[in-house]
């Protein structure tokens, strides 16, 4: 056992991104760290959309989301995007470490009040069965490791499969999900958060927020490692 604790000192565990540079935060070096295209400025206060100045965005004010807060404190671009691919559809499952840190610590800065529970973006068992990994699911059990935060990974499921979310309009997005997910147990009271890898129209984190809130959740709030522009 000594001799290992000292191996992985003299070799301390590689940059994912780049694998050359030493370890510095979540998986990533220091130069790879500081390299993601973290959100910055004004963003919506309902959905996060990234705006001019701060307030909320002309599509909250016609549609309000379902959710009560959203928290994403990635872009998704380069290099971010392939990282959650990598995770997504080639089972990477080492950049799920990254996500759930990124997640973890923007919770920590942004110092809100501590939620009772969080749970993930349910897949059917013939969508896991084909992609082999819930990647929500993952990074939500990581978050709860770091946080001290409880999960349910099982609290949601997801009725019938759909039609992929990223082929479709917004408004086809939407309709894809009606009435697609369902809660497993009363929430009445309890402040939830939802934990996914990426928000893109926020249909899916819309469908399930009415999901915990029809469930008696007092407050649902969603964690994202990134969103798109």
């Amino acid at each position: 056992m000594a001799g290992r604790s000292a191996l992985r000192f003299m070799t301390p565990p590689c940059c994912l991104f780049c694998h050359d540079q030493p370890e510095f935060r979540h998986g990533l070096c220091q130069i790879c760290w500081y390299a993601l295209p973290f959100t910055l400025g004004s963003c919506c206060s309902h959905c996060g959309r990234v705006l001019v100045q701060p307030g909320i965005c002309g599509q909250c004010q016609q549609r309000p989301p379902s959710f009560d807060d959203i928290a994403a404190p990635l872009s998704y671009k380069n290099p971010v995007d392939k990282m959650l691919c990598a995770l997504k559809y080639r089972q990477q499952i080492s950049f799920a470490r990254t996500a759930a840190g990124v997640i973890a610590d923007n919770a920590l800065a942004r110092g809100q009040k501590r939620p009772d529970l969080l749970c993930a973006v349910p897949m059917t068992r013939r969508a896991l069965r084909r992609r082999g990994l819930n990647q929500s699911a993952f990074i939500a059990r990581l978050v709860s490791r770091k946080l001290g935060i409880p999960v349910n990974i099982s609290l949601l499921k997801k009725l019938r499969d759909t039609d992929r979310q990223s082929t479709l309009s917004a408004r086809k997005r939407r309709k894809n999900l009606i009435k697609v997910f369902s809660c497993k147990q009363r929430l009445d009271g309890r402040h939830i958060v939802l934990i996914d890898d990426i928000l893109t129209t926020g249909a899916t984190a819309n469908e399930v927020s009415k999901t915990l809130t029809n469930a008696g959740a007092a407050r649902v709030d969603i964690w994202v490692c990134a969103r798109t522009s």
